[in-house]
Formats: structure tokens, sequence, C-alpha cells
């Protein structure tokens, strides 16, 4: 099996191994799929219920470290790449280093593929119920492809899309492929568009078993975050309406509150199984389960965004106790496993700021007040004078309702550098000496790991 091959994919045969070891090529002993159940156990398999990673958040404004500290263990105990990243470093992975992003982002599309180009062959199921599933794998593999070119890529610019390189477009199980290429911005973006447009017109009205498993207000809303990314906000706000028009459905925040602050698992009352959020409509959880819980503090820049008597969100996020041990600062700790696929309330915020940009400002207030009823104890609704003004207050809702979630805040921030008045410079302090990252920095695109250069030396690296 090419080397080129296993570095891009490495682990795609745990993914299989964790599901009765089906695979492309039939080992002796080892069983194939052939019936359209055996790809939908694939879909159920556990590696797919996970997505993205945590590190980013490390190069983003919503956290800070100190250098030595009880409670996280402070910048100086970070793995190293972390600690790369928080100094803006331009190597963040050395050679030998795992990028677990770009890893598992792969080998999860690869399972995708199995799936996506032989579940319409297989047996014992009607056309409809095959294509259903093929649907999922489509917005499966489109929901990475959208992480991965926003991670690994510049930000989507219509100028410039077309030339930017992006990541590879990988779409078969052809593991032996040989020195591969980056596919540009454009291209990539098409084919999550294609894959899509394709899956909308099966996915079923309601998730099968669970939120684990798309359905139709998922591919509306992948649409909507797509066209956002975009700068395509007609397209983004038509269909976010059309997700909400199918799942409109919010968790009540109020009901909730801190059961045990000495409480170490199960400090909040939270529903703790994110299939079990109704506002939940696509689950994915971190790798590591709870990401970057208890590892980091809130930045003042993201803490004094929030009301600290009233929003649910602060009193449940992020505490100054945990355990025995106290302090200064403001914890994140919700101490539920977080969903960092797709939810309701993102849907809100996507048709909230494209009414903000692109049509009512009172509109946009009503969607935010909307979702300010069900985390804000006797919320005040908040009204704008202007659509510049409802578009800022629309922002800061996002951010605090978002905060933490794989790599929502770093593509956030690449998107609205480019708008000056959105612009921000961050600085992180690491043992007495402040780093910065200026607005539109290189650095806020990933490098492609080192050992996928070097098995593929045509492929080219981002400059950083």
């Amino acid at each position: 099996m090419n080397k080129k091959i296993l570095t891009l994919f490495a682990g795609c045969c745990l993914a299989f191994a964790s599901c009765d070891n089906f695979l492309d090529i039939q080992p002796k002993g080892i069983v194939i799929p052939k019936t359209c159940e055996d790809y939908e156990t694939l879909l159920n398999d556990a590696q797919l219920m996970k997505a993205s990673e945590s590190y980013p958040i490390y190069l983003t404004d919503d956290i800070f470290m100190l250098d030595d500290d009880d409670m996280t263990g402070g910048f100086n105990y970070m793995e190293l790449p972390n600690q790369r990243l928080y100094t803006f470093q331009s190597e963040v992975f050395g050679d030998g280093e795992t990028d677990g992003l770009w890893t598992y982002s792969y080998n999860r599309i690869y399972t995708y593929n199995v799936i996506i180009n032989n579940v319409l062959g297989s047996s014992n199921a009607t056309e409809e119920h095959k294509k259903q599933v093929q649907a999922e794998a489509l917005v499966g593999r489109a929901f990475e492809y959208l992480t991965l070119v926003n991670a690994y890529g510049k930000h989507y610019d219509a100028e410039t899309a077309q030339t930017d390189p992006g990541v590879p477009l990988l779409l078969d199980e052809d593991i032996n492929k040989t020195n591969l290429t980056r596919a540009t911005v454009q291209q990539v973006y098409d084919q999550i568009k294609a894959d899509l447009d394709q899956a909308s017109l099966n996915l079923p009205e309601r998730p099968v078993l669970n939120a684990n498993r798309a359905s139709r207000p998922v591919g509306y809303g992948m649409l909507a975050r797509m066209y956002l990314y975009m700068g395509d906000y007609e397209q983004a706000l038509e269909n976010a309406r059309l997700s909400l028009e199918n799942n409109s459905t919010l968790l009540d925040m109020k009901q909730y509150n801190v059961v045990d602050p000495e409480q170490y698992f199960g400090r909040t009352d939270l529903p703790q199984d994110p299939s079990d959020n109704p506002e939940n409509i696509y689950v994915r959880r971190m790798p590591y389960v709870y990401g970057v819980n208890s590892s980091v503090y809130g930045s003042d820049d993201l803490i004094n965004l929030y009301d600290h008597e009233n929003d649910k969100r602060y009193l449940l996020y992020f505490t100054k106790r945990l355990g025995t041990t106290t302090t200064d600062y403001d914890l994140y700790a919700p101490y539920v496993a977080l969903n960092i696929a797709m939810g309701t309330p993102e849907i809100y915020l996507i048709a909230a700021e494209c009414e903000a940009r692109i049509g009512s400002k009172d509109q946009a207030m009503e969607y935010i007040n909307t979702l300010r009823d069900y985390r804000i104890v006797n919320n005040t609704p908040i009204s704008a004078d202007s659509n510049e003004e409802a578009l800022r207050l629309v922002l800061e809702e996002r951010r605090r309702e978002l905060t933490m979630n794989g790599c929502m805040r770093l593509i956030d921030l690449k998107r609205l550098n480019k708008e000056p008045e959105f612009a921000k410079t961050i600085t992180h302090r690491a043992n007495g000496v402040d780093y910065t990252l200026e607005p539109n920095s290189p650095k806020y695109v990933l490098p492609i790991p080192p050992t996928v250069l070097r098995y593929n030396p045509d492929m080219e690296d981002n400059p950083r």
C-alpha cells in the first residue's frame, strides 16, 4: 500500500476495524459491505461521530493562558503544537507530530466515499432507502470538506478562489493515488455544493435513530453555513429559513443550574449527551470528548460580552471553582459533551446576520431575541437603530453562543478580518512576552502537515 496515501489516510483502517472490519479490499476472513444495511452500519460507526479538533481555538481571541497554573497546568505544560499556535509561530506540527484535524478528517472522508460510491449497488433495500443512506454520507463528506478548506485554505474570496490552494479533493476509495496536489478553494466549494445539492433530494425529514444522522434541516443548514462563508447572504438566508421551517427547536437553558460546584463531572444539570439536546440537529463530538474543557480560560474580551448574573451560557459554561480548586479567572468548564457539528442556534444566527447585512434590522433582532429568550433569565429584548448596529449585535451574540466550538471562531476571525470595521489584532502573553497576530496574517491558515508534504512533493505548503 502506497506510503503517500497511508500518510494522508492514517488510521483509515481503524475506522473500519471498529465496524466489523468492513474494507474496500477483501483480505482473508474480512467482510466487505454488500447489503444496504452494511453501508448504513458504516454511517453509525463511532469514528464518524467525531469531528474537527479543539486545537484551533489556541489561535483565537477566545482564550488566555497563565504560564504555570494549578487549574489548567498553564502554558508551559501545554503540548508543543498548542504552544506554537498560542504564540503564533510559523511552525505548528513538527515532523512526526500528528495533526489530528487533517488525519482524521480524511479518515472519515474515506469512509463516506466508500458509502457514496457503492451503496446504490447494494442489495436488500429499496432504491429510496439506498439513496437516503447515500445522501447522509454526502452531507458528512461536505461537512468535513467545509471544515478542511477553511482551516487549510484562505477564506473564500470570489476574486481569488479559482487560484487559492485549498485541500486535496478525494472522492473515491482508491488508496493507491500518488503525488497528491491541492484543489483550489473554488473547486472544493463547488464539490461541497454539489454534494449538498444532491443530498437535499433524498434526505429524510427527521433523522434516522438520532441526530448523529443527517436530515433535511441539516442539509439546508449546511448550505446556509457554506453560503455565509462565501459571502452569498441571499442564498445563506434562504437556506437558513428552509432549515428553520423544518426544525426551529431551541433548548431552554433558563431551566438549568449549576447543581454541584465541587463536582468534576456533571457539574450542571444540562443534558449530558448532545443527542439528548433537542436543538442539536447534527451531532458530532470532539475527538477527545471534552475538547479544551477545563484546559483554558475565557479571555476578558469574550467574558465581558456576557451578562454574568442572568446569561445561563456564562453561568453554565464558565466557573471560578472546580472541585476544591478556585481561581480568579473564568475557566471554561461546561461539563457536557459539546456538539460541534450543527444546532438550531447557529441557524438562527446565520439568518440574523444575513438579515442585518442585506435585509431587515428588525427581523435580525427578532431572530436574536428569540435565541436570547432561551438563554437569559428575564431577557429584555434588544433593538438596533441601523443595520450596522444590528450586525454588530448579531456578531456579538454569535460569539457568545458558539464559543470554543472547534474551528468556528477561527473561521469567523478569518472572514471578518476582511471587513475593516471588524478586523482585529489578537495578543497572547506567555512567559512575559507579548505575541500578536495581525488581521489577515497568513498564520490564520494552518500549515499542511510536514509528513504529508514529504510524501507528496508536488503539494505546496501554506506560507506562514
